[in-house]
């Protein structure tokens, strides 16, 4: 555990949603974002730390705010089946399926179900407090804290008033700014005459985060900062790789105001502990055929869509999260033959389930069961008794250790999944160039991510400022257990299994 002889730095938490960790080198390598390379130049920079499985932004961004998988943290995906509600949850996602559900009703999840009803760890914001360390967020959307916030748009305080599902203020930090919706102070960047306006999606943009992200260093207003960048994730959808790469030029500049903000970027790392990362990859689609329709499974009657419920003679709810897939079946369906019979079809990479105590994963290399216990030890130090063929996941078994192939961190991450029962009893990830899409049939036709796969599990980090002995985490799992230990709140981040 590192040790302070005087008050830790404050910290600046820079979130880059969906910036592929290749994508990002390379923009640094050719210099075409002289800010977040002169981060990594005087700093450690990992471009092969870890996401989590789904890896898809509700479930990553609540990793990266409690340190818990999604099966502690409640947040499982932008999607997901509520069987005490017996109806799907959506959390937001493309254009055409938040318009099919109800905007309205997207919103309200978002917002508020999300963080309120159920997100179930302590966010950092939450334990900080408990510290006596004060938190400031922009844009980014797990920020539940012990300060009350109320609306500040008009337009949505009058729906809220006539209406049933938004509320009159939301929870977060000391410091909490979202666009026009939300702020707790007036800072001059709201409304259509600065950052905000319904044009530039209410002021949550990347713009408006950057310009808030500087006033706060400008003022060093809290310990600790988290400013949420998310349209490169968006571009990537839209537009793919190469505009991801380029749109970062745009980006870089938005950090550049940040760093400039504190007197440049050796003087920020003087004064601020900084960690940028992102909270997953992307995997390019396929030009032709991409989308991997999973509404008739195997005879079985499936409800889907955003309207999917268990009816009197449905045997499973089928609810696609990007490349991943959560599979809910009816009680007395067997997940093993299920599973062999999906595994194989065009698009399907894997399968994976628990069931007596194991773990189940079925790939094109076979059946692999696994659970925490006397064994090999993977490269984070947990270990793993195994049973059956190893190729399943890509995994390479030697001289008593674990080395992970394909899907880095495999047997964590997904045991980190399927113990949540929002995930489902069947849970498939798609093979490069494949996605599942959502659940209103629409899918994105450049990239996606939310599978198991390194093109969508693999993140960067870039760490400065820190303390002798502090280092980059190499899971998104482990950051907030990292700045705890920063601040003397918490434990050093360790291998941890439910």
């Amino acid at each position: 555990m590192a040790i302070f002889d005087e008050t830790p730095k404050p910290v600046l938490l820079l979130v880059l949603d969906g910036i592929r960790p290749d994508v990002l080198r390379a923009a640094i390598e050719e210099g075409e974002t002289p800010n977040l390379g002169a981060l990594a130049d005087r700093g450690e920079a990992l471009w092969d730390a870890v996401s989590v499985f789904p890896s898809i932004t509700p479930a990553a961004t609540a990793a990266i705010a409690t340190g818990e998988a999604p099966a502690k943290s409640g947040i499982v995906g932008h999607a997901w089946y509520d069987e005490r509600e017996r109806r799907v949850v959506i959390y937001g996602a493309m254009t055409e399926t938040v318009m099919a559900t109800g905007p309205i009703k997207v919103f309200h999840n978002n917002v508020w179900r999300m963080n309120r009803d159920d997100l179930h760890a302590a966010t950092l914001f939450e334990t900080l407090h408990d510290r006596g360390f004060d938190g400031a967020c922009v844009n980014f959307p797990v920020r539940r804290g012990p300060h009350t916030h109320p609306i500040r748009m008009k337009s949505v305080e009058n729906y809220r008033k006539n209406g049933r599902y938004l509320g009159a203020s939301v929870e977060g930090p000391k410091e909490y700014f979202m666009g026009d919706l939300f702020y707790s102070r007036e800072t001059g960047f709201n409304g259509r005459k600065a950052s905000g306006g319904l044009r530039r999606s209410a002021g949550i943009n990347d713009e408006y985060a950057a310009r808030v992200g500087a006033m706060l260093v400008r003022e060093k207003s809290a310990p600790f900062n988290l400013v949420y960048f998310f349209k490169g994730d968006s571009i990537a959808h839209h537009h793919g790789l190469e505009a991801q790469r380029e749109w970062l030029k745009t980006a870089d500049g938005y950090v550049g105001r940040i760093f400039a903000a504190a007197g440049g970027v050796d003087r920020l790392l003087e004064d601020y502990a900084v960690l940028a990362l992102s909270d997953h990859g992307h995997a390019p689609l396929l030009p032709g055929r991409r989308h991997v329709d999973l509404r008739r499974l195997l005879g079985l009657k499936v409800s889907s869509g955003i309207k999917a419920r268990f009816g009197r003679n449905d045997d499973a709810v089928v609810v696609p999260n990007g490349r991943s897939a959560l599979i809910y079946l009816r009680d007395g369906i067997e997940r093993g033959p299920l599973a062999e019979g999906l595994v194989g079809r065009r698009g399907v990479d894997l399968a994976a389930w628990s069931e007596d105590g194991w773990g189940h994963a079925l790939g094109s290399g076979g059946l692999l069961r696994f659970r925490p216990g006397a064994g090999p030890a993977d490269p984070f130090g947990r270990t793993w008794e195994l049973d059956g063929d190893p190729r399943a996941l890509d995994l390479g078994v030697a001289d008593g250790g674990v080395r992970y192939g394909d899907y880095p961190d495999a047997l964590e991450r997904l045991w980190g999944c399927m113990h949540a029962p929002r995930c489902g009893d069947l849970i498939l990830s798609a093979e490069p160039g494949y996605t599942f899409g959502e659940v209103s049939g629409g899918y994105h036709k450049a990239s996606d991510h939310g599978s198991l796969h390194a093109e969508d599990s693999n993140v960067f980090m870039l760490a400065g400022g820190f303390g002798e002995g502090e280092r980059a985490p190499r899971r998104i799992t482990d950051v907030a257990p990292m700045l705890l230990d920063h601040f003397g709140a918490g434990k050093t981040a360790e291998p941890s299994v439910l």
